[in-house]
């Protein structure tokens, strides 16, 4: 079975208009390099808000169905190659782990959907001829 789309306002797809004549249509994804590896794309910061949603690493993974050992090593590599680190996270325990995003990973997150909007709107004014 399908995954279902995310709507296009929460999805990092661009889609220009169709050129009905030739059938071709101008698509593209925009996410971020730093040093030829990626640093921030619509799955790792749909991970970042599961994280602020949950309140953990655990619950964010399994809400994307990715194991949590994957969602761990995306986590410490945008940590890693932020300026800042983007999620804190508290280790289990009595009490129980915790994640959080940090203030510079909320304004990554809000950074990344700018970036989008700003792309969608430029492939949405380009006609393929």
């Amino acid at each position: 079975m399908p995954k279902p789309k995310a709507p296009l306002e929460r999805n990092a797809l661009a889609r220009g208009p169709e050129n009905q004549a030739a059938g071709l249509q101008l698509k593209g994804r925009i996410w971020l390099e730093k040093d030829g590896d990626t640093f921030l794309s619509w799955g790792r910061v749909v991970l970042l808000e599961r994280i602020a949603e949950h309140g953990t690493l655990a619950a964010a993974a399994r809400s994307m169905n990715m194991s949590y050992s994957h969602a761990w090593n995306l986590v410490e590599q945008m940590n890693r190659m932020a300026p800042e680190p983007l999620v804190e996270k508290q280790a289990g325990g009595k009490k129980g782990g915790g994640a959080s995003l940090t203030p510079a990973g909320e304004k990554a997150r809000q950074d990344f959907w700018r970036l989008v909007k700003q792309f969608q709107v430029w492939v949405e004014g380009r006609k393929v001829k």
